[in-house]
């Protein structure tokens, strides 16, 4: 039995200096990549309570109708977490908040910023819809036109189809709204669907049964 061991403790002596280093290697670098992942989640669990801190100060300043201090702050929420949704809907309130003092296209260059850092989102189409809306208040009729294109699918296209009618119509172009308004009303419901029939109607147009 002893000569047993022996063998086993020979051959595992054997295979340790064979393997075992790798095996020493294997175990660092799991090791390295387990605490690196535990630091990364610590990391974005900071970042995101930053960033929700930084978007209640950003609506407490605008409740406040500190609209300057609140603009402020999204620019530092953009450098520091311009990933998080947090800073883009800071940015939409603040855009919101720039309409209604008068600023429309210091608004849309927010706007433009939610497109950019959102693209491929939701968030990046809600922005580009208010952008065009903030680009036609400061008059920049062809510039929100652009601004529209691509149309998106889903729940808003209705809405990017009752903007761009809106914007022809301002644009003198009453067939292009009116074409514009008849395929909004092909995705629209509700109330909203009724305020797009008024305006084809003021066209000369008649909304589909």
């Amino acid at each position: 039995m002893a000569y047993d061991d022996e063998e086993q403790l020979e051959a595992l002596r054997h295979w340790w200096a064979r393997y075992g280093r790798g095996v020493v290697i294997g175990l660092v670098v799991a090791l390295v990549a387990v605490l690196g992942y535990q630091q990364w989640q610590s990391w974005q669990s900071r970042q995101l309570a930053a960033a929700s801190a930084d978007h209640s100060a950003v609506l407490a300043a605008l409740d406040q109708d500190e609209v300057e201090t609140a603009a402020n702050r999204v620019a530092i929420m953009q450098q520091e977490h311009g990933q998080t949704a947090q800073a883009a809907l800071a940015t939409l309130a603040v855009a919101g908040a720039l309409v209604e003092t008068g600023a429309a296209e210091q608004a849309a260059r927010q706007l433009a910023w939610v497109t950019d850092a959102q693209a491929g989102t939701a968030l990046a189409d809600i922005a580009r819809l208010r952008q065009g809306e903030a680009l036609a208040a400061a008059g920049k009729t062809t510039a929100a036109l652009d601004v529209l294109q691509p149309l998106p699918d889903g729940q808003l296209r209705g809405r990017f189809l009752e903007l761009q009618g809106d914007l022809q119509q301002m644009a003198g172009d009453a067939r292009a709204a009116a074409a514009a308004y008849a395929d909004a009303l092909e995705q629209t419901t509700g109330q909203r669907r009724s305020l797009v029939e008024i305006k084809l109607n003021n066209l000369g147009g008649a909304p589909e049964s």
